[in-house]
């Protein structure tokens, strides 16, 4: 179909406001796009419990939104799931503070079932042109997406790639704030980059924004954080 439109977006972080402007108003999402959410969804920012409430809400609306887990999901899921090995003050210490206010919580269990929706997103998604996930790959592995290089595409910072493993593929990724030069330049490469630190503001040159790519004709749509 001719209108259909690939289209991704990185570390949202709970700038709810920002999201909305940008897939509402600057892209005009359709429901023949699909829009893939690169991870980092909540933390930091001031409403993530608005970002997935978005998220739920499109989904239910028809419109195609496949996110992706990011470390700052795993470190919630792990302050549940495994909490006595210090990881609740992880999480609490990189902006769970923040999410729990969004909630009006004092505990990550309080989140209800936006914590089933988090446990259920993948750590990547492969389509026949792009490959996306939060961070990076591990391509000193045979496999880059089994089980040993989870830590790698939600963690990894370098940006070198194996394009012999990509299989044809462009990987795109966020995790590592860039200024918005570098996100450009990154998309004639290999790996496209797309974190422009939207949670930080304009604290730094060329950042501070939120951004999303058009795949099929490579433009950039930005939206200034709003939130």
């Amino acid at each position: 179909m001719a209108n259909q439109r690939t289209i991704a977006i990185a570390d949202i972080h709970g700038c709810c406001r920002t999201f909305r402007r940008l897939i509402f108003e600057i892209v005009r999402l359709k429901k023949t796009d699909s829009l893939y959410l690169l991870g980092d969804l909540i933390d930091r920012g001031p409403d993530s419990k608005g970002v997935i409430d978005t998220i739920l809400e499109l989904q239910a609306s028809g419109y195609g939104i496949r996110p992706i887990r990011g470390n700052h999901e795993r470190m919630l899921l792990a302050s549940i799931y495994t909490p006595y090995d210090g990881s609740l003050s992880e999480w609490l210490d990189n902006g769970g503070y923040t999410t729990l206010k969004s909630y009006g919580a004092t505990h990550p269990e309080e989140l209800g079932e936006h914590i089933l929706v988090l446990h259920e997103h993948p750590l990547y998604r492969i389509t026949d042109t792009h490959i996306f996930v939060h961070a990076g790959l591990d391509f000193t592995l045979d496999d880059p997406f089994s089980y040993q290089g989870e830590s790698a595409m939600l963690t990894k910072r370098g940006g070198d790639v194996n394009e012999a493993k990509l299989d044809g593929k462009v990987l795109v990724s966020g995790h590592t704030p860039r200024p918005l030069s570098f996100i450009r330049r990154s998309l004639c490469t290999s790996h496209i980059r797309l974190d422009n630190g939207c949670v930080y503001g304009d604290a730094l040159p060329e950042m501070g924004n939120l951004v999303a790519l058009e795949l099929e004709s490579g433009m950039l749509h930005i939206q200034e954080n709003i939130g």
